[in-house]
């Protein structure tokens, strides 16, 4: 089994979907534009949220700046409140502890957020050795996320494997040279085909399968 075993957040540990959502189709409607549905955030959750302003709702790039501070304060206000733990999550984690891997989070999502979701689950919370996430205004690219924890723990990134939902994820992996498991239940794949290209070393269907896929590889 891999030392270090590294998960995104969105799509893999939790649904942060309805929240999003929510808030980013509020936003939207108070700056004149029509809500989408949750079928809209496949292949958007995980990308920057600039972006996926952009791409869902097609916003220009001198609008951005309205819609990410409008966003931030209505995610602080309800967003953090709709979050879902995946089901299996909490004993997949508590599995691969117990099997002597090191835990960690690497999301590009802003870290007060993540904190205060963690915080709210702590026995979640309590099962990482680490929390990388991005700081309010430095917007960090995944890969030197994951090169980043590896030499926390000293650990090459062959000897560890990323779980992620997206090509984005993906991609990080494969730029730092670290096996990549796809979690097929988020929000970035629709399908197994969807990942197939980017060669996972494992495809997961649930949370319950993560401590089994990956110790595995």
């Amino acid at each position: 089994m891999k030392k270090l075993v590294i998960l995104g957040f969105d799509g893999t540990i939790a649904d942060t979907a309805p929240g999003i959502l929510y808030c980013m189709n509020t936003t939207a409607m108070a700056m004149g534009y029509t809500p989408m549905p949750h079928e809209a955030l496949f292949g958007v959750i995980g990308v920057s949220l600039e972006q996926g302003f952009m791409n869902i709702y097609g916003m220009k790039p001198d609008e951005i700046e309205y819609a990410m501070n409008n966003y931030s304060k209505l995610y602080s206000m309800k967003g953090e409140e709709m979050i879902l733990l995946y089901d299996g999550i909490q004993g997949s984690l508590e599995t691969l502890k117990k099997n002597g891997a090191k835990l960690a989070i690497v999301t590009q999502k802003n870290k007060k957020y993540v904190s205060n979701m963690l915080n709210a689950y702590k026995q979640i919370g309590e099962l990482f050795d680490v929390v990388c996430a991005t700081d309010v205004d430095i917007q960090q690219e995944k890969t030197d996320m994951l090169m980043s924890v590896c030499e926390r723990f000293e650990v090459q990134p062959q000897d560890a494997v990323f779980v992620g939902d997206s090509f984005v994820d993906a991609e990080a992996a494969k730029e730092t040279g670290m096996d990549f498991a796809a979690a097929l239940y988020g929000w970035g794949f629709r399908s197994k085909e969807d990942a197939e290209k980017y060669e996972p070393k494992a495809y997961i269907n649930n949370a319950y399968e993560i401590a089994k896929k990956i110790m595995n590889i």
